[in-house]
């Protein structure tokens, strides 16, 4: 399990950020917002999940 910071983000100001561990990225956006998940697309409501290992950085949007 890796440890992800997940930002729920509107447009590009994040409204909170928290930290935690999960199996994947998209596992730890779930684990935090409590609500399913897609690939982001344009959406103005959206999930950045930054790796804190890689800092490689995932986008979701709420499904």
């Amino acid at each position: 399990m890796k440890s992800y910071t997940v930002e729920i983000m509107a447009g590009e100001l994040a409204s909170s950020s928290k930290v935690t561990v999960a199996d994947g990225p998209e596992a730890a956006a779930v684990k935090v917002t409590g609500r399913a998940v897609r690939d982001r697309k344009s959406d103005i409501h959206w999930v950045r999940v930054t790796d804190q290992t890689d800092h490689a950085i995932y986008k979701f949007a709420f499904k």
